[in-house]
């Protein structure tokens, strides 16, 4: 029988997490669903325990190893392949879902609205408890290009994220592996496509599990470079706005395009780009954020989009205030706001 969720889950390298966010799973009062998991050639050596562990479960579950390591975007993909359900829940490896009734909750939401091609939910902090809300009125935000513009920016966070199965595995592509950014592709292309967005304000996942004695790997954990020298520094957040461009433009009209390619920019730069230096400085260093600045140059986040020549003068603007403002501000002060702001940021789509 075709369930009506299915679970999936890219994995690598984090299976002690991952059996914690199965047990999640395996609590949840809806029972309606299937887990896909595709995993990226871990070698944590612990693949034995969590099969055990989904076998005992008497969860239904599909489960496949790669063959050779294929990053991020295919193994996310490959899960997304595997799917059967009507629904496609994103969830990462290390995330755990926030209370035994998250699924029951969504459904009845989805049978209000079942018109619904993409959903997005919110998420909390393991560790704090601090709720992080992408979403602010449960409903219908609607569809169309505009509306994938306002809300790309919400998909960077894979987990709580649902796409209509079959519409997802259509618009299957390799074009943006190596972005770390797929759900982000496949969510603005479903919705530019005039599949309806439908937010759901519920925190349905608990974000970051911890347990004793383990870490996960993440930018976070990696050493201080020093000495650390001044040099330009290329990371997949470079592609975020080309990314969004290309999953909208087949659905653009000319007049509206400038438009929309200028919006997106804006809110890469503003809200997404300015996070990243602050956040480099307080892991690494000034220098080390210096050189994400150089990696995130307007040449380099720009290729490969027309852009006409009175926007390319307003973001190049726009670039340099941000860039020189996050390199003196103080970053104590940005992150002792960074709720604030994050709540700020979340509301600017909504009341545009």
């Amino acid at each position: 029988m075709t369930p009506y969720f299915s679970i999936c889950v890219p994995q690598y390298n984090r299976t002690s997490f991952l059996i914690e966010a199965c047990r999640s799973l395996s609590m949840q009062t809806f029972k309606d669903f299937e887990l896909c998991i595709s995993d990226d050639c871990s070698n944590d050596n612990k693949e034995e325990a969590l099969l055990s562990f989904l076998k005992a479960s008497g969860m239904r579950f599909v489960y496949k190893k790669q063959e050779k390591n294929v990053r991020y975007d295919v193994n996310l993909r490959t899960s997304l392949s595997m799917a059967s359900g009507r629904y496609s829940f994103l969830l990462g490896n290390d995330d755990a879902l926030a209370t035994p009734t998250v699924l029951e909750e969504i459904y009845a939401e989805i049978q209000k609205n079942p018109s619904a091609g993409v959903v997005i939910t919110n998420y909390e902090s393991f560790s704090t408890g601090v709720p992080l809300r992408r979403i602010r009125q449960s409903g219908l935000l609607g569809s169309g290009p505009a509306v994938a513009a306002k809300h790309f920016r919400n998909f960077s966070f894979v987990s709580g994220v649902l796409l209509l199965t079959s519409r997802a595995q259509a618009h299957a592509t390799s074009r943006w592996d190596g972005s770390e950014m797929y759900q982000m592709f496949i969510g603005c292309r479903m919705i530019a496509e005039g599949l309806p967005l439908l937010g759901i304000d519920k925190v349905a996942i608990r974000e970051g599990i911890k347990i004793s004695n383990e870490d996960v790997d993440s930018y976070r954990s990696r050493p201080k470079l020093d000495p650390c020298p001044i040099e330009e520094r290329t990371i997949p957040l470079n592609l975020f706005g080309r990314v969004t461009v290309d999953a909208i433009e087949p659905f653009v009209s000319g007049g509206e395009r400038e438009r929309l390619v200028g919006d997106i920019l804006s809110q890469f730069l503003i809200f997404t780009y300015s996070y990243w230096i602050f956040e480099y400085r307080r892991i690494q260093s000034w220098k080390y954020a210096v050189g994400i600045c150089l990696g995130m140059r307007p040449r380099n986040i720009f290729k490969g989009i027309r852009i006409g020549f009175w926007l390319r003068t307003r973001l190049l603007l726009c670039y340099s205030v941000i860039t020189l403002f996050c390199l003196v501000a103080p970053g104590k002060v940005f992150f002792a706001l960074y709720p604030k702001l994050y709540s700020i940021a979340k509301s600017f789509a909504k009341g545009r």
